[in-house]
């Protein structure tokens, strides 16, 4: 068989160029995909992170009030809340919530332990603050632990006395007023966790207090913000009402 070395050189030199060309387009393509995935993963280290961080707890399903005791169910999946009050040294621990129902005389407990701390008035909370609470520590792997409570229902007469005060950031139209909302602190875990655990339920509002190390959470709208008083301002998405 006869070669055609004249031709044949040139077809080489073209496979030879086509290669080197196939070999750019390559590195053109994987190089940027590879330098985004890289400024991917170092952009959200912190995100990457909590979410190895939170145990995978759900918020539960809306409950139910029985009209009647005996309507309380015998057995089911059972919430409790341990509660500690600072200022007074009370320490609440109570089961609200079997299954998907919630238990009036636990909730009458809550109600009264979450009192206005000013003048000792009283107000039926939203019983899914319980639950968000219940879930926040859940999700921090502190079903057993204690929240410390530094702040629960506010009265209107309360709230307009701390906005006239100055001395707090108590909005005009708080979530506290209608009983929907909570100041805490969970011992033993940083307040930018508890923050962030709050935040992964989107239930409600979450603030975060940064020098005073404390975080609210309400069941009001979908909102966050952070709280600096030097600053004398808050930093929210959607609303600045607590």
């Amino acid at each position: 068989m006869r070669l055609n070395l004249p031709t044949l050189f040139p077809s080489r030199v073209l496979s030879r160029r086509l290669a080197i060309l196939v070999a750019i387009v390559s590195l053109g393509v994987v190089a940027p995909y590879a330098s985004a995935r890289k400024q991917a993963t170092h952009k959200h280290p912190r995100l990457h992170a909590l979410a190895h961080a939170f145990v995978n707890a759900a918020l539960p399903g809306a409950g139910l009030i029985p009209e009647d005791e005996d309507d309380l169910p015998s057995d089911g999946k059972k919430y409790e809340l341990r509660l500690a009050h600072g200022p007074t040294g009370e320490i609440l621990d109570v089961v609200y919530r079997i299954g998907d129902t919630y238990i009036p005389e636990a909730l009458d407990e809550l109600n009264l332990f979450l009192r206005d701390s000013h003048n000792l008035e009283v107000n039926a909370y939203d019983p899914r603050t319980f639950d968000v609470l219940h879930t926040v520590l859940a999700k921090l792997g502190k079903s057993d632990g204690v929240i410390n409570v530094l702040s629960g229902y506010r009265s209107q007469e309360t709230n307009d006395m701390l906005r006239a005060s100055g001395t707090t950031n108590a909005a005009e139209h708080s979530q506290h007023i209608v009983a929907r909302a909570v100041d805490l602190r969970v011992p033993g875990v940083p307040a930018p966790l508890v923050r962030d655990a709050a935040k992964s339920l989107e239930a409600g509002g979450v603030g975060y207090y940064p020098s005073s190390q404390f975080v609210h959470i309400d069941v009001g709208p979908v909102r966050e913000w952070t709280y600096t008083p030097h600053r004398a301002h808050r930093h929210s998405r959607r609303s600045r009402h607590i």
